[in-house]
């Protein structure tokens, strides 16, 4: 909270699906500026949270981490403090909730304790993948570090997947990455989206590109669009203007700055931006899972212009829901086209439109809930699901 990113946003719509369905207990780091407090009135069982670590304790567990194998950058998150085991020892849990890989490295220590309590994690992504295909664009004295960081973190997924008992997958693409792993019960529980927004291209003006500035896939399409795409069809698209918005933008993302390119940074709302774009350029070469920045985008009734890897794991349709672009030239006649093309524009929001609702907090909140109930039997400390509670997922704070 505020929960400004595609995780963070995917994190809190798992939560509020559980915390509808199960007596709930959440148990996070808490990061700077960050409002616990809010989460906890959130949700109607308990969230804890517990401060970082200091440098030192960081240090040290990177450190432990790499003698014991772990993935770089990995350790400061898995570790937990007391407050974790005190929980385990404290009251018995029918299921423990990984967020991410990163929490599920304390997996043993939670099996110790836990011994009939049921393992699931939420995988976002599948990370191994994402940083062999940023190697594949990075500047040739970085490829091999990271492709042995690709290597760890590919032995740490197959090590979940063989002792988690239930995991959620952001799309059926990723799903069968994790079956080949070993994984033995794997379920696709989509991003969700925010409510929908109507549709008004004529009335837009700027193209958008929307994504975490600190996260570097989105750093590499940033600078592709602004440096590639952007000269290419800025002449052709009078008054208009390319806005780069996301939290935490490096120097060289905040270097783009010019007269008609904006380099908005953190943002309370993402809202107001889409509602003043008549398209979105999406041209991420590295990902997994689904965008959320294109349901982002179909839900405000943006027209989308994307790579195949953006749009990954979704159920598009190229030139129906979206534009498929992968070179610059693609993706500036792409735009152009939309500019001057109003009528297709309307036809992409339209089928897109379709193609979104299944995404809604709702809908989603219900399959993660049977899910954990017919792959887990968990049953007996389940609320009945309650639908009146299911619109105030759609709130994002």
């Amino acid at each position: 909270m505020p929960a400004n990113t595609g995780g963070s946003l995917r994190a809190l719509t798992m939560l509020r699906a559980l915390d509808a369905a199960f007596d709930l207990t959440s148990l996070s780091w808490a990061r700077e500026k960050e409002d616990i407090q809010a989460l906890d009135r959130t949700l109607r069982g308990r969230a804890w949270a517990v401060p970082r670590t200091g440098p030192v304790d960081t240090l040290f567990a990177e450190a432990m981490g790499f003698v014991l194998g772990c993935p770089a950058g990995y350790c400061r998150y898995g570790w937990f403090p007391a407050r974790l085991r005190e929980l385990l020892e404290e009251r018995e849990f029918d299921a423990i909730h990984f967020d991410h890989a990163h929490t599920a490295l304390c997996w043993p220590l939670v099996r110790r304790l836990q011994p009939e309590a049921k393992l699931v994690l939420d995988a976002h992504n599948v990370e191994a993948e994402i940083v062999e295909r940023v190697a594949d664009s990075a500047p040739r004295w970085q490829r091999k570090a990271m492709r042995w960081q690709a290597g760890r973190i590919r032995e740490l997924e197959r090590e979940l997947a063989q002792q988690m008992d239930l995991i959620f997958a952001c799309s059926e693409k990723d799903a069968q990455t994790f079956r080949g792993l070993g994984a033995t019960a794997v379920r696709v529980v989509p991003n969700a989206i925010p409510p929908l927004s109507p549709p008004m291209v004529a009335q837009r003006r700027d193209v958008v590109f929307v994504g975490s500035l600190d996260w570097r896939p989105n750093i590499d399409a940033a600078l592709l669009l602004a440096k590639e795409i952007w000269p290419r069809c800025r002449g052709l698209l009078p008054g208009s203007r390319l806005a780069i918005v996301g939290r935490n933008p490096p120097m060289q993302i905040q270097a783009l700055a010019a007269h008609d390119i904006v380099v908005a940074g953190s943002v309370p709302l993402v809202q107001p931006w889409l509602e003043r774009a008549f398209a979105t350029a999406i041209p991420l070469r590295a990902g997994s899972r689904t965008r959320i920045k294109i349901l982002e985008a179909w839900a405000a009734g943006v027209p989308v212009v994307a790579s195949r890897i953006a749009a990954e794991g979704l159920p598009y349709t190229g030139g129906k829901d979206l534009l498929l672009a992968e070179e610059p030239s693609e993706f500036a006649r792409a735009l152009v086209r939309l500019w001057r093309d109003r009528q297709l524009a309307d036809s992409l929001v339209r089928e897109a439109r379709r193609t979104v609702e299944p995404f809604t907090p709702a809908q989603i909140a219900r399959a993660v809930a049977r899910h954990y109930r017919e792959v887990l039997d968990i049953g007996d400390s389940a609320r009945p699901y309650n639908d009146a509670y299911a619109p105030a997922m759609a709130a994002t704070p």
